[in-house]
């Protein structure tokens, strides 16, 4: 009886510090990941040339997303996913699993002129990469 009553006690004194674990303070403050871009690789230098998305438009609202990226074996490298954000806010995503294809994806911008979009690239070795989406100039008449 003795040896279970140690481990049910120290059980039941940690059980208020458990059911607090996903509690979010009111004065806490929630920090949005840090996106690595092509001026600022961070520890990743000299890597964004092969994780920076480059984006093309293939009408008024739909991009063409590419990672030039070649997924290798050795070690496994590769993207896992490709998201479209409006601010911070996630409008699409294409998901990866490995394989040695180069990872692209296409979207469509709900409101090009009036959204604030940016692609962001996870790659399962370096991180988080991000490009902004440029709109295309328009011709004024």
């Amino acid at each position: 009886m003795k040896k279970t009553a140690v481990p049910l006690l120290l059980s039941l004194s940690l059980l208020p510090f458990l059911l607090r674990c996903g509690d979010i303070d009111g004065n806490e403050k929630i920090t949005i990941p840090k996106f690595h871009t092509a001026s600022d690789e961070g520890l990743w230098k000299d890597q964004s040339g092969a994780h920076v998305p480059e984006i093309t438009f293939v009408s008024k609202n739909q991009i063409d997303v590419r990672v030039p990226m070649k997924p290798t074996k050795k070690p496994y490298h590769y993207i896992e996913a490709i998201a479209l954000m409006d601010g911070e806010k996630q409008i699409a995503v294409k998901k990866f699993s490995f394989n040695l294809d180069e990872p692209r994806a296409r979207f469509t911008l709900p409101d090009p002129i009036k959204g604030n979009y940016k692609v962001i690239v996870k790659c399962n070795l370096h991180d988080m990469w991000m490009a902004p989406v440029v709109l295309p100039k328009t011709e004024k008449k």
